[in-house]
């Protein structure tokens, strides 16, 4: 078993690796894909991140791979400073490296881009799909169309009577919304347009406020009394009054 194996090993079971001097591998969460290539879509499964880091260091994966390997601890570091060597030499040399079971990197303007793999050996029906094959579905169909003309039958018979019942539904409920007067009829709607009418059309009653009428005028009275009194009264206060007649005749 080459390295890239036992990385990928303890991928699987710890979800992270820190390969010395070299970088760090990671699982993510993928989507289902369409594989163009052979016609597939692939199922929700676990992709492979990288971030390279050359100044990483950790003796996890050495352990592990002494552990599977049953070989001291130092010579596992040897064994890993080797690989990752070669690799680092690689990717400076051509700008690519596929490392295998684990993906691709490549370096394009002095940025590094990694293409990893999905992991579905050991997870044949992850999140319970599997792999669809167009070319399964089309063999599917003829092989149906073949054996199972009643069931077709029976499916292609309850799909019109749907379509037969959900049709003019959705047209009543259409004419419902746009143009009600169509179903209901123009009697309703005239009657209402007329009461409205009528309505509008009723001579407004003016409500005169006696009490206020007849308050005002009473003031009026007053003001005009108190008026004529300011008048007279100066007029007779003018007035003088004729003096005796003295009395000359001599006794």
């Amino acid at each position: 078993m080459n390295i890239s194996a036992y990385i990928l090993e303890y991928l699987k079971q710890f979800g992270t690796v820190t390969v010395p001097g070299f970088g760090v591998f990671s699982l993510e969460n993928s989507k289902a894909i369409i594989n163009s290539e052979n016609g597939s879509i692939l199922p929700p499964a676990r992709k492979i991140t990288f971030f390279p880091d050359y100044e990483m260091q950790s003796d996890d994966l050495a352990a592990f791979i002494s552990s599977q390997k049953q070989m001291s601890l130092e010579a596992s570091k040897n064994d890993l400073k080797i690989q990752t060597d070669f690799w680092k030499k690689k990717i400076q040399a051509d700008h690519i490296l596929e490392i295998p079971n684990l993906g691709t990197i490549t370096v394009e303007d002095s940025e590094t881009h990694f293409n990893g793999n999905r992991i579905e050996s050991g997870h044949p029906d992850f999140y319970g799909l599997e792999e669809i094959k167009f070319s399964d579905i089309k063999n599917n169909e003829k092989i149906g169309t073949s054996e199972n003309p009643k069931k077709q039958y029976k499916f292609a018979t309850s799909l019109l009577w749907i379509l037969l019942i959900v049709i003019p539904v959705a047209v009543i409920v259409y004419l419902a919304i746009t143009t009600p007067e169509l179903l209901f009829g123009n009697q309703s709607f005239q009657k209402e347009k007329d009461s409205i009418k009528a309505e509008l059309n009723k001579p407004k009653v003016v409500v005169v406020d006696t009490v206020k009428t007849a308050t005002d005028s009473t003031m009026m009275k007053v003001a005009d009394s108190l008026k004529k009194d300011s008048i007279i009264k100066p007029a007779l206060q003018n007035v003088k009054t004729p003096a005796a007649p003295i009395n000359n005749t001599k006794k």
